[in-house]
Formats: structure tokens, C-alpha cells, sequence
């Protein structure tokens, strides 16, 4: 953004000259075109450019010195008031003068000072911070500000009707105290608004986030530069009315421009430390706005175009008549700050939206209101676009560029049509994306609590193709709606797919594999052959599936090992998390052992195990006593079957061989012991 900010700039700079020389050669002949200029040396070329140097200070001096010799009219007009002066009449009407100019003054600042012991409560009311929204503390700031433009007015107003009841016949009089109450009421509004906010009364009164030495020096310097600009408004005024010559006027003007200039940068270089730490600070906060957000990147340019703002503004002040160089400063300040406009504009409009369009719509009808709360970004999306495309008018219009001429034009009409034809297919498939994402998450992210494990899995297996079907449907919208947008710019789309066929063909025989696996895994996870977190046995290694993608299937061990394993090298699959899982417990006694024993206290661990709380949620049914499993010489095999919730077979057998090991024990059945054979082996000598 900041890139763009200095290349717009660049690029207004560029068009401020070509828009000079535009208006400067309008009105007169086209000068035919000059013949080819040949080459030149270097040597020639280092003249010219010196040359060109010289000739501008030379005519710099010239200007300077017109300007000086033509202020002798100041002097002059000085010398002549000094000697009128000394006649009786003269003095008479001056003293008449300043009679009636000092009783105007007094009453119209009596006055201005009573309506300020009424406002100035109002005024500092209003700006307390209190606990209001941030819409009423605008409106309210707004008012304050309002109301400290009405003394100056009063002032102004008052000295110069009051002046004008006493003396209504004195034209240059009359225009004398015009100037007065003019510029001084313009330069004390100035100063009140700027007292208003960077001189409050306590901390609650403060509305501007920077300290108050910082608002302090801020106030001095816009004082000294008002004072300036009040200065010099006089003097100009002055200067027409003695119909000072047009370099008298000129060299005024300019020097008054360089010296607010000069104050404007050196005030500027006063506040840039404690503004660029705010910023900082504003850049890392959690807490700012989305608006504060989007307007923060703009603070660090904004020093030149307020320097600047600040000059034209006194220039276009004291000066009767927009020039050129004025008409072509301000498009360049007004172009620049529709970016930050366009910002605070579009999170107006999301606010608008939000606040008040949804509100009144959930008022009359709910269903309605909720899908537009779901299209939300859509709109946005739209109504920005057009905000933009209205401002980008107003540019064009704004620096004398008909848009109009170019719309109605056979190529702007052809230009409108395809690009309205292409916008209607993109928000077409923007809308068909989203709603399908919306309706595919909505499923997927139900609200109802599910205590069904079997719907449990099936959530999970919707979970676990949800990318897949995500990107299939991305690829299902937005293939048709670039060929739609390639056969609406009037290309011909079968020379692009015949050499996508070919090119698709080749790539087949190269990815073969990552095909084969893509298809297997799609239509293993259609299936519902597994999910994330089921324990499984894939080519004989068993773990916990940890992630699914696309093409691979990634298994977590019991020893922390990752395995991946392409959808299409799956040879063997043993899910454990479907329905239920069976602990099948294996255990010998002694041949000696009484049956009925065993068979009792079996039946006591799995009474014990659905009574344990840590074992009593995995086990789903009691232990299935299938019977003597086999025989041999000195011991017995026994075979228990505990059918348990999917995968917690493990602890269900981890808890049961504990108990059988207790209850062995305890009932004192013999454990199998493997019979011996001694031989006695005697050899003959």
C-alpha cells in the first residue's frame, strides 16, 4: 500500500505538468512540428544544460528585483499618509476614523465575549468523554467544533455592520475594517478550534492520543503561522487597494508562502518522534478497529501532502482567483485523499450493513436477514466495488477526462459488456462457492449435541473428506467459469484444448502413481474405510491415523513413529474403531485346577470390571466364557471374550489380567507347572 500511496503520487506529480502545459498552450495556434533534431555532442549538450541553468537564476533575480522595486509603493503610500498627517483635515478624519473603528471594535468584542461566557460551558461539556458510543461522541465533537466557529463570526459580523451603521458612506473605509473583520475573524475561528482541541481543560476534555507538550507545540506553531498568514492577508489586501503592481503582489505572496512553509516543516519535525512512537504503539495493539487499521499505513506520507495543504490553503485564501498551479495542487490533494476516504467508506458501508440493514431486516423477516448475514461478504464485496468504481469516475471527471465519450464509444460499450459479462460469472461463482462451502460446513459443524457413536464416526468421516470435497468442488465451479470468461473475450477455446489434451495425456503416464492414489484415497474415504483417529493396521503396521491428505495416509505407532502410506499401495486394512472391538483373553492353569473355580471367578472380573469407574464406560457387554481352548500334558487354556467400545480393548485386557493375577491367587488355583522326564544313561566301558 505504501508503494502504491508513492507511485500514485509520482504519477499525479508527472500529470500536474502535463496538465500545465496542457492550459497553458490552450487558446492559442498549433505550432507545427519541428524538424527532426540531429545528434549532438556531449560537449554541446553540458552548454545547453548550464546554459538553461544561468538563464533561470538570471530571470530568478529579475523577478526578485521587479518584486522589490515595485513595493516602493509601500513605502510611498507610507510617506504620503505620513504627510497628510500633518494637515488639520487629515487628522481630523483620521481621529473620526478611529473613533468610530475603536468603538466598533469594543462593542463587537463585548459582545462576542458575553456569547463565549454562554458557549464555553456547552462547549466543554460536550467534550467530556463519557460513556456514549463512538457515533454520538462524533456528533458531539462536531457540535463543540461548530460552536467555537460562532464567536469569530459574531465578532466579524458585528464590527463590520456596527462600523458600517456609523459610517455608511466611506467606501475605502468600509473597505478598510472588511479586511479587518474578515481575516481576523477567519485566523481567531482557526485559533479556537485549535485551542479546542489541543489545549483541553483536564484529561477527560482530551480527544487527540498524543501528550499534552506535544498539543501544546502544535498550538504554537499553528498560532505563529496564523499570525503569519494574517500578516501577509493584510498586506495583500492592502497592496490592492494602493493598486500595487502585479511583482509587488507576487514577491508578497511567495514570501509569505516560504516562511508558513518553513514553520510548517519545522512544526511537522517537532511532532514526527511522538507520532511515529504512537504509531508503533498502535501498530502492535490488539485492541484498535478495523477502520484505525486500515487509516495507520496512511500516517507515515502524511507530512508532505498537510505541508502542502496547509500552503495552498493560504494561498487560495489571500489570492482572489485560482491560477493553474492552485487548480492543479488541489486535484492532487483531493485525489489522494480518496484512499483514505475510500477506507473510512468501506468500513462504513460494512457497518451500515451490519448495524442497521440487518437489524431492520431481522425485524421484518428473520429467514431473510440470516441469509444475508450469510452472503455477507458478498454484498460487501459488491457495494465496495461499486463505491470504487463511482470514485474512479469522479477522478477521471475531476481532472478533465470524459468518461462518458469513452462509454458510449463502440470500443467502451464492447469494453463495458464484456467486463459486466465477466463480473457476472465470477460473482456467480463466488456465490455458488460459497454457498456450497456454507452448506458443507453447516452439515459438518452441527449444532445438536450427537451422543450416538456411530454418527460420531460419520461426523468424523465428513470431516476427514471435507478437504477433498472442498477442492472438488472449487474445481467443479471454477473450471466452467473460466471457460465461460475465455469464450465471452472471444477466444477460441478449441486451439487451447487441444494442446491441454495432448499435455494431459503426457502427465498421465508420468503421474500414473499419484492418480492411482489420489482415486484409491477418494474412494476409500467415499467408503468410509477409515478416519482421523481411528486405530488401524495397514500392511501389518498398527497405529493411530494422524492425518489424511489427498494422496497419502499418515499412521502414528504406539512408539511415537510416523509412517506414511499411499492411498495406493494400501494392500491390507484392519480398522479397530468400527462398531466395537473384543479383548480375547488367553490364560493356562495347572491341569489340577478345579473348572468351576475358574469359571466363577471369571465372572467376578468382569462384575469388577463394569463396576471400576475407569473401566466401566469401555466395556459394552460381560465376558463371553468360551471354554477350555486346548490341552496339554500340564496345563489348560483358557479363552475369555470382553466385547468393548472401538480400540479400548487394550485397557479393558490391561485391567483384566491385573484382576486375574489377584484373584488366582486367592482362590488358590494351581498355575501351570511343565512336567520333567529324568533319564539315567549308563555307559559301558
Amino acid at each position: 500500500m505504501k508503494r502504491i500511496v508513492l507511485l500514485f503520487w509520482s504519477f499525479l506529480i508527472l500529470k500536474a505538468g502535463a496538465f500545465a502545459e496542457v492550459v497553458q498552450s490552450s487558446g492559442h495556434q498549433a505550432v507545427p512540428p519541428e524538424p527532426t533534431i540531429k545528434p549532438i555532442k556531449v560537449s554541446e549538450l553540458n552548454a545547453n544544460f548550464f546554459s538553461a541553468i544561468y538563464d533561470f537564476f538570471r530571470e530568478l533575480k529579475q523577478t526578485f528585483l521587479e518584486g522589490f522595486v515595485s513595493l516602493k509603493d509601500f513605502v510611498e503610500t507610507g510617506e504620503w499618509f505620513l504627510a497628510e498627517l500633518k494637515t488639520p483635515e487629515m487628522r481630523e478624519l483620521m481621529g473620526s476614523f478611529g473613533i468610530r473603528l475603536a468603538i466598533s471594535l469594543i462593542l463587537a468584542f463585548v459582545i462576542a465575549q458575553l456569547v463565549m461566557l454562554w458557549i464555553k460551558p456547552k462547549i466543554n461539556y460536550l467534550l467530556l468523554n463519557k460513556d456514549y458510543s463512538n457515533s454520538k461522541k462524533y456528533i458531539e465533537i462536531i457540535q463543540s467544533t461548530l460552536l467555537s466557529i460562532i464567536i469569530p463570526l459574531i465578532f466579524g459580523f458585528l464590527l463590520y455592520t456596527i462600523f458600517r451603521i456609523l459610517s455608511p458612506k466611506d467606501g475605502v473605509y468600509l473597505e478598510t475594517v472588511r479586511i479587518l473583520s474578515s481575516g481576523s475573524a477567519i485566523v481567531w475561528a482557526i485559533l479556537n478550534i485549535a485551542h479546542v482541541f489541543l489545549r483541553p481543560l483536564t484529561a477527560e476534555h482530551q480527544h487527540i492520543p498524543l501528550s499534552r507538550e506535544t498539543l501544546n507545540k502544535l498550538y504554537v506553531w499553528i498560532r505563529r503561522m496564523a499570525c503569519v498568514g494574517l500578516l501577509g492577508f493584510f498586506a495583500l489586501e492592502t497592496g490592492r487597494l494602493i493598486h500595487l503592481p502585479h511583482a509587488g503582489e507576487r514577491l508578497l505572496l511567495q514570501s509569505s508562502s516560504i516562511v508558513i512553509a518553513i514553520m510548517a516543516i519545522f512544526m511537522m519535525l517537532s511532532l514526527h518522534k511522538n507520532l511515529k512512537d504512537w504509531i508503533q504503539t498502535q501498530r502492535v495493539s490488539f485492541e484498535r478497529s478495523r477502520l484505525k487499521r486500515s487509516l495507520i499505513p496512511y500516517l507515515e506520507y502524511s507530512y508532505i501532502p498537510l505541508i502542502i495543504l496547509i500552503v495552498i490553503s493560504y494561498v487560495s485564501w489571500v489570492t482572489h482567483e485560482f491560477d493553474r498551479v492552485q487548480l492543479i495542487v488541489w486535484k492532487c490533494l483531493l485525489t489522494l485523499a480518496l484512499f483514505p476516504f475510500l477506507q473510512v467508506a468501506a468500513y462504513c458501508v460494512k457497518k451500515l450493513r451490519i448495524l442497521y440493514i440487518h437489524r431492520n431486516l431481522k425485524r421484518l423477516s428473520p429467514a431473510f436477514a440470516r441469509r444475508a448475514v450469510f452472503y455477507g461478504r458478498q454484498i460487501d464485496f459488491m457495494m465496495i466495488a461499486l463505491l470504487y468504481i463511482i470514485v474512479f469516475i469522479m477522478v477521471l471527471d475531476l481532472w478533465e477526462f470524459d468518461p462518458y465519450s469513452f462509454t458510449c464509444s463502440k470500443i467502451g460499450k464492447l469494453i463495458f459488456e464484456k467486463t459486466f459479462s465477466i463480473f457476472t460469472i465470477i460473482v456467480v461463482a463466488l456465490f455458488l462457492n460459497r454457498g456450497g462451502m456454507g452448506l458443507l460446513n453447516k452439515y459438518l459443524n452441527s449444532e445438536n449435541v450427537i451422543q450416538n457413536e456411530t454418527h460420531k464416526q460419520k461426523m468424523a468421516r465428513f470431516k476427514t473428506i471435507h478437504s477433498v470435497s472442498r477442492n472438488v468442488l472449487r474445481i467443479a465451479i471454477w473450471t466452467p467459469a473460466v471457460l465461460f470468461i475465455i469464450v465471452e473475450m472471444d477466444i477460441d477455446i478449441i486451439p487451447i484444448l487441444a494442446p491441454l489434451t495432448l499435455l494431459g495425456a503426457a502427465l498421465a503416464f508420468g503421474v500414473q502413481s499419484i492418480v492411482k492414489d489420489f482415486f484409491s484415497g477418494f474412494f476409500m474415504l467415499l467408503e468410509d474405510a477409515f478416519a482421523v483417529g481411528d486405530l488401524v493396521i495397514i500392511n501389518g503396521q498398527m497405529g493411530r491415523i494422524e492425518s489424511l491428505t489427498v494422496r497419502v495416509v499418515r499412521l502414528r505407532a504406539t512408539d511415537g513413529s510416523l509412517f506414511t502410506f499411499p492411498y495406493g499401495n494400501i494392500t491390507s486394512l484392519c480398522n479397530q474403531n468400527r462398531d466395537f472391538s473384543a479383548a480375547v483373553m488367553l490364560f493356562e492353569v495347572g491341569v489340577e485346577a478345579d473348572m468351576n473355580k475358574v469359571y466363577e471367578l471369571l465372572e467376578k472380573i468382569s462384575k469388577d470390571l463394569r463396576k471400576d469407574p475407569k473401566t466401566r464406560s469401555l466395556v459394552v457387554d460381560s465376558v463371553q466364557i468360551d471354554g477350555i481352548n486346548e490341552v496339554s500334558d500340564h496345563a489348560l487354556q483358557i479363552r475369555a471374550v470382553i466385547k468393548t467400545k472401538p480400540s479400548m480393548h487394550y485397557k479393558v485386557k490391561w485391567a483384566f489380567n491385573l484382576l486375574l493375577k489377584q484373584y488366582l491367587e486367592a482362590y488358590g488355583i494351581p498355575a501351570p507347572t511343565p512336567r520333567q522326564k529324568a533319564f539315567n544313561y549308563v555307559v559301558e566301558k
